[in-house]
């Protein structure tokens, strides 16, 4: 039945939904069967095994229903040859590799050189595998020069570029970040106009050397899974292009929700408000100033245990009536969660006889460090378990908003975890998709829209479930914040919408020290203008510990040496709010990220060198000051197609025409923040 089928998918081409290619072919003297199918518009997905194609994963990147097509974008033009719209597939006459071009050039974009499966060696355990597993490695080399972006969010050394250059990425957990923050995206873009999604779950690695040599593994899989897009044949690299990957991209994996209007403004945080009490001083103080704020946070340890998902009754007496007086303030209020369960929480041992907890091999538990075990977020008991928990002690409350920390997960125990059966080498990088699902289908099952959570990872899929990700525990230093304004632009590149840094950096500002306090202006001045606008961090010195715990220094705006600078920007961005949810409105249409590289606007070679300023929506151009005592700037302003169009300084109204750079006076007031204007 499957064979006829498949011959009735290549009789009937001119259906797009059964345009599919298959066959055998022999790779090492093994018979293999490979399937080509269109996959969205000028774009392809490749499956090849050593066993019979499974059609549906059940963990995948790509989205279970197949985009439509038009009726003649995909031929099967002989036995070798498979295209769709401007992207050909072609094997080789070795009938042992393939080769990937685009028709509207002739261009190759890239020559396979080797695909190998070995046989997992599945480890003994009480589990059976659901089938056979194997170790995978696919090389193949960009024959077009260029540079690739995306991945993801990787802050891995001290003079990150964006494109990667002999760049090795472990599929693990904070792989390249030296404690968190890390995050794997199996999805780039290229500069002559192509993107590659690898398709598969599990860990592995991606390889790049000397910008064109590319090696993708997998630990243990059943199939080789790629996805491969190009730009339309109307279409040219000499223009930007960068918007065109995106939208098929967003086709064929889900599109990010609009962002909720009370996300878009200031999010007030600190490690860590550690009562009810601090709290509502807190915002007190922020109304009684008329200094905006959006969403305040409670941090970790507002609880008994972790894994008890509840406030401590001692520190936080009365939610209700913290919650009426958030609320007259026009504040909504986001809550620390964690995806562990102590052993002497009150959800451990239900957790445990349920089986909801982290397994061995023996199917034992497992501790992701002293007593913490990690919950297994795979198994759908799990998710209702945890979700009750969190609808009782914090959504009847009023608190919608959930802070979803430590979740890569953090203390992982790579090779030895098993969720629901499943080895984590198979599965293990959509461990926090499934963790997003319990908040994501708890919410939408109460009925609510306006869904937003905060997380410090993500996978492909992450997006549609309103997850807001940020940079995980970073420095407090201007070295840290030259290489946020890098990954962020390469987080946009990956499908990473609603992003968000530690205004200040998280660890080691000292307050009083002058460096610092000129960071946090400098830093200000740089989150007014990402998705998300989030100040946190842990300051020093900290304060004595109390009935409640520990405390660190404060991190409340009108208490910074610059305040009134600070203050400046956070009016600034509040100015700006329709304008941030009128471009993500346009992210969740098209795919297009608000806060993009000059070079998915301008197709103008000095874009690409231009690494640490970026574009902000259609008509910002943000030129951050990362340097101490800084005096001056150096900026590109791209040269603008519509005639009399130029660039305005947003703070001197100062006048200047594209396709130069300048050197741009800066003081702790301004930075070089420049619109889009018509000039006479």
């Amino acid at each position: 039945m499957l064979i006829l089928l498949l011959l009735l998918q290549l009789i009937i081409p001119n259906d797009a939904s059964l345009c599919i290619f298959t066959r055998n072919i022999h790779l090492n003297g093994v018979k293999q069967q490979l399937q080509v199918e269109s996959w969205g518009a000028d774009s392809i997905r490749i499956r090849l095994s050593p066993d019979v194609v499974l059609q549906t994963p059940d963990y995948q990147a790509l989205l279970p229903e197949k985009p439509h097509l038009g009726s003649d974008d995909c031929r099967q033009l002989n036995g070798e040859t498979f295209s769709n719209g401007n992207l050909q597939f072609t094997i080789n006459d070795d009938n042992q590799t393939w080769s990937i071009q685009r028709l509207s050039d002739g261009l190759t974009l890239f020559q396979v050189q080797s695909t190998q499966f070995m046989p997992y060696i599945y480890p003994p355990s009480v589990y059976s595998p659901i089938y056979s597993l194997y170790n995978l490695s696919l090389s193949y080399i960009h024959s077009q020069n260029g540079y690739l972006y995306g991945l993801g969010e990787h802050h891995y050394d001290q003079n990150v570029t964006l494109p990667y250059h002999n760049f090795y990425l472990p599929f693990q957990f904070s792989s390249t970040a030296p404690t968190n923050g890390d995050i794997t995206i199996p999805w780039y873009v290229h500069s002559s106009g192509f993107g590659v999604l690898w398709n598969l779950p599990g860990y592995g690695s991606f390889n790049v050397q000397n910008d064109t040599r590319i090696t993708w593994t997998a630990d243990a899989t059943h199939q080789l899974d790629l996805w491969i897009t190009t730009i339309p044949k109307e279409a040219s690299i000499a223009s930007p292009f960068y918007a065109l990957l995106m939208k098929n991209f967003v086709d064929v994996v889900g599109r990010p929700n609009p962002l909720p209007q009370f996300a878009s403004g200031f999010w007030q945080s600190k490690n860590r408000y550690r009562s009810q009490d601090e709290l509502l001083e807190v915002a007190k103080g922020y109304y009684d100033r008329q200094i905006p704020v959006s969403i305040i946070v409670i941090d970790w340890f507002h609880w008994i245990t972790v894994g008890d998902w509840s406030f401590n009754p001692k520190c936080w007496p009365n939610v209700s009536q913290m919650m009426d007086q958030l609320n007259s303030y026009g504040m909504k209020v986001m809550v620390s969660v964690w995806p562990n369960v102590a052993d002497n929480s009150e959800n451990f041992l239900p957790m445990k006889t349920a089986g909801l907890l982290t397994h061995d091999a023996n199917g034992s538990d497992i501790t992701r460090g002293g007593n913490a075990y990690i919950v297994d977020e795979f198994n759908p008991a799990t998710r209702r378990y945890i979700w009750q928990k969190i609808k009782t002690n914090y959504f009847n409350y009023g608190i919608k908003i959930y802070w979803l920390d430590a979740d890569e997960p953090e203390g992982s125990r790579p090779g030895l975890q098993w969720w629901y059966d499943r080895h984590d080498a198979e599965i293990a990088m959509v461990w926090v998709r499934e963790h997003h699902r319990t908040f994501y289908d708890g919410l939408k099952e109460q009925g609510e829209e306006d869904i937003i959570m905060l997380s410090r990872s993500a996978w492909i899929g992450s997006h549609r479930m309103g997850v807001a990700v940020w940079s995980g525990d970073i420095d407090s230093t201007f070295v840290e914040l030259l290489k946020q304004i890098k990954v962020a632009q390469n987080v946009a590149l990956s499908g990473i919408y609603w992003w968000t840094t530690d205004i200040g950096g998280y660890r080691g500002g000292v307050l009083g020290d002058d460096q610092f306090e000129e960071l946090l202006v400098r830093w200000f001045q740089f989150g007014a203008f990402c998705p998300i606008f989030r100040l946190h961090g842990e300051r020093h010195p900290s304060v004595p510990d109390n009935e409640c715990g520990f405390g660190n220094g404060h991190n409340e705006v009108w208490l910074f040496k610059y305040s009134s600078q600070i203050i400046d920007v956070i009016k600034l961005r509040e100015s700006l709010r329709d304008y941030v949810e009128y471009h993500l409105n346009i992210s969740h249409q098209n795919g297009s990220p608000i806060l993009r590289p000059m070079f998915y606007d301008f197709a103008d070679t000095e874009c690409y060198t231009a690494e640490d300023q970026y574009m902000f929506g259609t008509d910002y151009l943000v030129a951050p000051v990362y340097i101490y005592q800084a005096t001056s700037r150096s900026v590109y302003l791209p040269k603008l197609s519509q005639q009399n169009a130029g660039w305005q300084h947003y703070y001197t109204k100062q006048n200047y025409e594209g396709g130069r750079r300048y050197s741009i006076n800066v003081t702790l007031n301004d930075f070089p923040l420049f619109v889009k204007t018509m000039t006479n």
